[in-house]
């Protein structure tokens, strides 16, 4: 808005030095630029600054007496600059501006009734500033126009920022749970395993209290690893983690890995993995799990599902988003019994992503 003031007064300072018949009547017309621009400094996207009203009422004052006089037709321009600020967030503002228009050329019209008529006189103050009141409020709404596409932008931007942080936020706790949630879980399978066992067979409980003790460890240190970004699950040690955790339930497992191709496996698929066995392990009572992995994919099979009732998903459903967000798939499915998690992804995704996070 300060630009578009700053493109008009120059044009407005010359025409005042070629059309003021005095020194007072340029003087006047100048101090109406400054009070304009001092109205503008303090104009915003929020509202009419108060000074807003008492700004046009000065600027109407001086036009009327440099019309009266007619010391100067530029004199207009002020009170033509300071009225289009006004009207530019008016609903009707096609309307009003024509009336606007009009009336600053009725202003001018007082002119005659001290001077001759001529029509230079007429050019001067009846022409003039209706065309140029027209042409301020144009050049005034474009720049508001252009003001408002530019705040609607840096609020986009300043939205997707926020968003990324949310995002950033629900992937942290997603992460947490993925690792605090089922090392948990396990500890609380184990102790309620030691405690059975401490009295009949003390070197089992033992073992399994000394296991609670390492992932209780491992927990820690995931999570120190998860608060420095550094944490990432890998598919072969899970697989075994997975298969050991299963049998000490009393559950048959069968574990198959196929790494032909020879590349890592996506650490998505690790979480896949450890969080379908965490559900299998709260929600389902299963006699036999299958598990078949590769750098590719992930399948994890269990007959422990009930044929009836609604299922929902959570953990599974976020990481969902997740693996679909690195182009990959992840299907969840229950018919008679059986319940099959099955997930698969592009390992170049991988190096894709690790390219673009550098």
């Amino acid at each position: 808005m300060v630009t578009a003031v700053i493109a008009i007064a120059p044009l407005s300072i010359v025409g005042i030095v070629l059309t003021a018949t005095s020194w007072l009547d340029a003087a006047l017309v100048a101090l109406g630029f400054v009070v304009t621009l001092a109205l503008v400094r303090k104009w915003s996207l929020d509202g009419y600054p108060r000074q807003a009203i008492l700004a046009l009422m000065f600027t109407t004052a001086a036009w009327i007496m440099g019309a009266v006089t007619a010391s100067s037709p530029i004199g207009f321009v002020p009170m033509a600059l300071v009225g289009a600020l006004l009207l530019a967030r008016t609903r009707r503002w096609r309307l009003w501006i024509s009336a606007f228009a009009v009336s600053g050329s009725a202003i001018g019209a007082s002119s005659f009734l001290f001077h001759p008529a001529s029509w230079a006189l007429a050019a001067q103050y009846l022409a003039l500033p209706a065309v140029g009141t027209l042409f301020i409020v144009a050049v005034i709404l474009l720049s508001e126009q252009a003001w408002q596409v530019v705040r609607r932008l840096e609020r986009a931007q300043e939205t997707e920022a926020e968003l990324a942080v949310i995002r950033e936020r629900v992937r942290f706790a997603g992460d947490l749970h993925d690792i605090q949630g089922h090392s948990l879980h396990v500890i609380k399978l184990k102790a309620a395993l030691g405690r059975r066992v401490v009295h009949i067979d003390p070197d089992r409980a033992d073992a399994e209290f000394s296991e609670i003790r390492r992932l209780v460890d491992e927990t820690i240190e995931a999570t120190r690893a998860l608060t420095y970004a550094r944490y990432e699950l890998n598919l072969v040690a899970e697989l075994e983690n997975t298969k050991r955790l299963v049998e000490a339930v009393g559950v048959v497992v069968e574990v198959t890995f196929d790494n032909g191709s020879g590349s890592a496996a996506y650490p998505l698929l690790a979480q896949v993995l450890r969080e379908a066995t965490t559900n299998l392990l709260r929600h389902a009572r299963p006699t036999f799990v299958t598990i078949s992995a590769s750098a590719r994919s992930v399948k994890i099979t269990n007959d422990g599902a009930a044929d009836t009732g609604d299922f929902t998903l959570r953990g599974l459903a976020r990481l969902r988003d997740r693996v679909e967000g690195t182009g990959g798939a992840l299907r969840v499915e229950r018919s008679l019994g059986t319940f099959v998690v099955f997930a698969w992804i592009d390992p170049a995704s991988r190096t894709t992503e690790i390219e673009d996070g550098q």
